[in-house]
């Protein structure tokens, strides 16, 4: 009895699919028209779509001699402060590359660069942006087309991909070429802006320091002067104008020097402008002074806060649109549709009967 069922479910299932494979074939013409409009349809878009290119370049870490020029130019701070480690911190290469990449992806940086660079106006005028709205949302799809990435976190982490994306192979290259150097303008800027901040902090400990020790040394030259000229005077009561042979420097007043010595000593204390007789460390404050003094930071000194491990490209396929991708899914597409409607069609009739 089972077989006999089986053998019927099997002929019911011959059945079944000649009778599909008959109705496709009767509605070969619907499915064709359905296919030909479909593939036709997604070949002019894929053809007439915007097209978007996006150039790459690839980036790590700079090596030593990247920043010898600005090294150079602070030889005067490393002698100066005594503790150097805050300046490398400065000029570290991975905190250069860090700066980098943070200013690279900031949102205000992108706005900036979308705001004047000239291309990019030129693409703000196609847009005919006529509110702060839509403006804004022009600058906000425009920021989205530019990043730094890492590619593989985990075995390079030090290894980031910039990318900029563009209407053409040329204006991709051209604004990533263009918005790096801005990046890199602006790290160079804020680097040589922190070295002049510590100069000049260094520059007001100093000068701190150099008062300090100038009114120490005033006071020691003015009370050295009263001391001499009380003992002139009273080496004169004393009638002692000759040094006296046993001579006690232990004395509060040196009237042992005579009145001769004292004269000339008062004399000579009195036209002291140096004070470093007093106090030593003037001098060498005012050594590293003159030395801070002489540091000039240029701006537009060459820096390369980061190293190119791929030099930005003219990227050769586009991104978008994906021509063949969707020419196929158009005629899938074209087909699925076509044939839902025969077999509905055949639906539709069975039941109307």
């Amino acid at each position: 009895m089972s077989d006999i069922q089986a053998a019927n479910n099997t002929s019911n299932d011959e059945i079944d699919l000649v009778e599909l494979v008959k109705t496709l074939w009767q509605g070969k013409v619907t499915i064709a028209v359905c296919t030909i409009v479909f593939t036709v349809c997604a070949v002019i878009y894929a053809l007439t779509a915007q097209q978007w290119w996006t150039s790459k370049a690839v980036i790590t870490a700079a090596q030593y001699q990247n920043t010898a020029n600005i090294r150079s130019q602070i030889t005067n701070l490393y002698a100066v402060i005594d503790d150097s480690s805050k300046i490398n911190s400065i000029l570290d290469r991975e905190s250069l590359l860090n700066d980098y990449i943070t200013e690279f992806n900031a949102f205000d940086n992108k706005k900036a660069f979308i705001e004047n660079n000239e291309i990019m106006k030129k693409y703000a005028d196609e847009a005919e942006l006529t509110t702060d709205e839509n403006k804004a949302q022009f600058i906000s799809n425009w920021a989205k087309r530019i990043s730094a990435s890492q590619p593989d976190k985990k075995n390079q982490p030090d290894v980031y991909q910039l990318s900029f994306e563009a209407t053409s192979s040329k204006l991709a290259h051209d604004l990533l070429v263009a918005y790096s150097k801005d990046i890199s303008d602006k790290v160079r800027d804020e680097l040589i802006d922190a070295l002049n901040a510590k100069i000049s902090y260094s520059q007001q400990i100093l000068q701190a320091n150099k008062l300090a020790l100038d009114a120490s040394a005033k006071q020691q030259l003015a009370s050295e002067l009263i001391k001499t000229n009380y003992a002139l005077d009273m080496a004169k009561s004393a009638d002692v104008t000759k040094p006296l042979a046993d001579m006690n420097n232990d004395e509060l007043f040196q009237i042992e020097l005579g009145t001769e010595a004292l004269a000339e000593k008062s004399k000579v204390l009195d036209k002291i402008k140096d004070l470093s007789l007093f106090e030593p460390k003037l001098g060498i404050i005012q050594t590293k002074l003159e030395l801070l003094s002489q540091i000039k930071l240029d701006h537009k000194i060459s820096l390369q806060s980061v190293r190119y491990l791929q030099n930005t490209d003219y990227p050769i396929s586009r991104d978008k649109p994906k021509r063949p991708l969707i020419a196929v899914l158009g005629f899938l597409l074209g087909i699925m549709l076509g044939v839902a409607i025969v077999l509905l069609k055949s639906a539709f009739n069975k039941s109307a009967k």
